[in-house]
C-alpha cells in the first residue's frame, strides 16, 4: 500500500494548526494510499503545543527548539517512512485536496519531484503587498531556473511533492534552517538531475496581521544563500 508522508512544520500557529491537521486527515488520496502525519512544533511560544495535544495519540508530534522551517522540515524528513513526501504549511494558505494532482506526475513516472505552482492556478496577486511578493518570487524563480535549467514558475512554493528516490538523494545534503530551504532544494535537484514539473494549486494568501512570517529581509538574505548553493559541490 503506497504511503504518503505529510510533514507539518509549525511555529506559533495555535489559531490554525488543528484545522490544518483536520484537512490533511480528511483529504482525498489516490485509491489504495495511506497517510502518515508528522507535526514539528518548531519552538512555538504561543499555545501551539496545547493545540497539538489532542493529536499526539494518533500522529507523530515533536516539540523542538526553534530552528526555522528548513530545520523543522529536515527533522520531519529524517523520520518519515513514506513512498511520497510533502510539506504542509501550518497556516491555511494551501489545500491538501491538491495532493492527488501533485502525485500524478510521479505516479506516471514523468517526474521525481512536483512543484505546486500558485501562479499556474487561479490565484492572482492583487494588493500592492502581494504584487511585491510576486515580483520577488519571479526574480528568484528566474535566477534559480538559470542555475538548474528547469522551467519552474514558483520556486518558493511550499508544496513540493517528493518521490522517495528524490528525498533520499537530497536529505544528506540539506543544510538550511530558514526559508532559503526552498531554494536549496531546487538547486540540489538540478545538481542531481532530478525531473521536476509544475502543477497548478489553489492558494489563499495570508496577511501579516494574520501571522504571515516571510518578509523582504529574508528575501535579501536569500540572495547570498542562492549563490552559495550554486557553488557548493555535492
Amino acid at each position: 500500500m503506497p504511503l504518503l508522508s505529510v510533514i507539518i512544520p509549525a511555529y506559533n500557529e495555535a489559531a490554525t494548526i488543528a484545522q490544518v491537521i483536520g484537512r490533511v486527515e480528511s483529504c482525498d488520496l489516490p485509491s489504495g494510499f495511506s497517510r502518515e502525519i508528522i507535526v514539528i512544533n518548531d519552538g512555538s511560544t504561543d499555545q501551539t503545543a496545547e493545540a497539538l495535544k489532542p493529536f499526539e495519540g494518533r500522529h507523530k508530534v515533536l516539540h523542538t527548539d526553534n530552528f526555522g522551517k528548513g530545520g523543522a522540515c529536515r527533522r520531519g524528513f529524517s523520520m518519515c517512512q513514506g513512498d511520497f513526501i510533502i510539506v504542509q504549511d501550518a497556516d491555511l494558505e494551501q489545500n491538501p485536496n491538491d495532493f492527488s494532482e501533485l502525485l500524478k506526475p510521479i505516479l506516471a513516472n514523468s517526474a521525481d519531484v512536483v512543484f505546486g505552482s500558485r501562479f499556474l492556478g487561479p490565484y492572482k496577486a492583487s494588493s500592492p503587498t502581494m504584487i511585491v511578493h510576486y515580483g520577488i518570487n519571479r526574480l528568484f524563480t528566474f535566477a534559480t531556473n538559470l542555475i538548474t535549467g528547469y522551467r519552474t514558475t514558483d520556486v518558493w512554493t511550499g508544496y513540493k511533492m517528493y518521490s522517495r528516490k528524490a528525498l533520499n538523494a537530497l536529505l544528506p545534503h540539506l543544510q538550511s534552517n530558514g526559508i532559503e530551504f526552498e531554494l536549496e532544494v531546487a538547486v540540489l535537484l538540478g545538481k542531481f538531475g532530478m525531473r521536476v514539473v509544475d502543477v497548478p494549486i489553489s492558494y489563499v494568501p495570508r496577511w501579516y496581521k494574520d501571522g504571515k512570517k516571510t518578509d523582504w529581509r529574508q528575501a535579501t538574505r536569500s540572495i547570498g544563500k542562492l549563490t552559495k548553493f550554486r557553488l557548493r559541490k555535492v
